[in-house]
């Protein structure tokens, strides 16, 4: 693998999700201060019925059509690449319809027996445009994935983005106080919202491909139907499973844990308000490293796949200990300031100290999880999705049990959760580095990759904390300034990284433009 291309593409990865990250984490304070948590709760036992309904659609054919297109266009087969795009369309319309149906007639079902909740019935019906909406949207960005246009597919997650958010906060501010109930309904209406201007963009520039495709376009022999629908299914099929078993366990998360916590001696409504404040709030920060751990990824799977095709060993032993080492470099000093500066920022963030409570016990799993996700994504890149699946179910029946055993014991309550996901990350993370030592030797420096950034960490934190305490005490609460005092800790952090030669420094300026060898 090109390391220069590799940690370029990453890095250009990394600030579209940090910026689509960044708004939807607002997003999510806003909401929840215009909601309420018991609001914010609502919408989450939602989210992973979409999830569920989606991944069927979504999980695997985009990845599908991003590697047979990508197949196509290298023979210069754009009649082919479209001929993919429009047999992925048909497949992913005809399945939105069916799952549309399935969940228009079993919505009453779903709210009354299942997640235990009337209020979230019309929230239900109103995800039936964001299933057929998405699930388009989805392959043509794998199309676009395939033609090495990333640009285009950022900017329709950003559009996405920008519209939800504009319409849902909107609304909420000029109709405030808004019920909880009200509020969860317009932030799921919010969705189909977004993604429908996420779509008009996509459709718009495929729009513009296509003319000029038409200029170029040369006799080929197009792809079989057969031929197509085939290859598909072939690639989606695998990878859907696995997803769906992820999201299966979210939603047993969602259904589980309210009616586990009203049998520990919770109401109803204190139930769902701790749900809403441990899902909606605290997890989102804890994933926060993902915004990095994303685009490594994304740049990892195909590079590692065309080592191990190549049968190039020790190029990916190589490329292995680089993803480790970056992940460790950002999950490090998050996992610091997630347990040692837990309650100012739940006050900071949230205005909530049980948020800062929970961050600070549940930080402790951010960096197995950051891991994880990237060991995960060398794994894949290995052809090892079935080994990575039997580490994921076997860390996440802990989780589950946990929330069965523990959450409905008085003596735990939420606690019980949080002892489930700290055992079930470290356990997931731990199989994944074994899985990975089987089948390559990849190497990790303890003192370059560990020792440094923990050090590095501890330091940034004093300086947070006596230039929190600095402001306080002259300027008294200021979100400016508080915001620009993270930004210099962690400014400071990677200085000492590069002090240290922590940082592999070298590397990222070959990344530069000014490095790149011209032609």
């Amino acid at each position: 693998m090109n390391k220069r291309n590799f940690i370029y593409g990453s890095i250009i990865l990394a600030m579209v999700n940090f910026l689509v990250r960044i708004m939807g984490f607002g997003y999510k304070i806003i909401l929840s201060k215009l909601i309420g948590p018991s609001g914010i709760g609502l919408f989450q036992l939602v989210l992973p019925i979409l999830s569920l309904f989606i991944t069927i659609t979504t999980a695997g054919m985009p990845i599908a059509v991003t590697k047979l297109v990508v197949k196509e266009e290298s023979k210069n087969n754009s009649c082919g690449s479209i001929k993919i795009l429009k047999t992925a369309l048909l497949i992913a319309i005809s399945l939105s319809i069916i799952l549309s149906a399935v969940l228009l007639f079993s919505a009453n079902y779903i709210s009354t027996n299942i997640l235990k909740n009337k209020d979230i019935l019309y929230s239900l019906y109103f995800l039936i445009p964001a299933i057929c909406i998405i699930s388009i949207s989805g392959i043509i960005r794998g199309y676009f994935y395939g033609l090495k246009k990333m640009t285009i597919s950022g900017i329709a997650q950003i559009i996405e983005q920008i519209s939800r958010i504009v319409f849902v906060i909107l609304y909420l501010y000029y109709s405030y106080p808004v019920d909880s109930k009200w509020g969860a309904f317009i932030a799921i209406v919010g969705i189909s919202f977004g993604e429908l201007f996420g779509l008009f963009w996509l459709l718009f520039n495929y729009s513009i491909l296509k003319v000029k495709k038409r200029k170029k376009r040369k006799n080929f022999n197009t792809l079989s139907l057969s031929y197509i629908i085939r290859n598909l299914f072939f690639i989606a099929i695998p990878i859907t499973i696995s997803r769906l078993i992820n999201v299966i366990f979210q939603l047993m998360n969602s259904i589980l844990i309210p009616q586990r916590l009203i049998m520990a001696g919770y109401s109803h409504k204190e139930a769902v308000e701790i749900f809403g404040r441990v899902l909606g709030m605290t997890i989102p920060l804890i994933f926060l490293p993902f915004i990095v751990t994303s685009a490594l990824v994304i740049n990892i799977i195909p590079n590692i796949s065309e080592l191990t095709y190549n049968n190039k060993i020790k190029e990916i032993e190589n490329d292995a200990s680089l993803c480790i080492r970056l992940t460790l470099l950002i999950a490090i000093p998050i996992t610091y300031i997630y347990i040692a500066y837990s309650a100012p920022l739940g006050e900071f963030i949230y205005n909530d100290p049980l948020v800062g409570k929970y961050l600070g016990i549940l930080g402790y799993s951010t960096i197995f999880l950051s891991l994880h996700h990237t060991l995960s994504g060398i794994l894949h890149g290995l052809n090892k999705q079935i080994q990575v699946t039997i580490n994921y179910i076997i860390g996440m029946t802990f989780q589950i049990l946990a929330i069965f055993f523990l959450v409905s014991n008085s003596k735990y309550g939420i606690y019980g959760y949080f002892i489930g996901f700290l055992t079930s990350a470290f356990i997931i993370c731990t199989l994944d580095f074994i899985t990975l030592k089987k089948y390559i030797n990849f190497k990790i420096n303890l003192i370059d990759y560990i020792i440094k950034p923990l050090l590095s960490s501890a330091i940034m934190i004093q300086f947070l904390k006596l230039s929190d305490n600095l402001i306080y005490y002259t300027e008294g609460i200021n979100i400016i300034l508080h915001f620009f005092i993270y930004i210099l800790s962690f400014c400071l952090y990677f200085l000492l990284l590069i002090i240290t030669k922590s940082l592999p420094l070298k590397i990222i300026l070959n990344t530069l433009p000014k490095y790149k060898k011209s032609g």
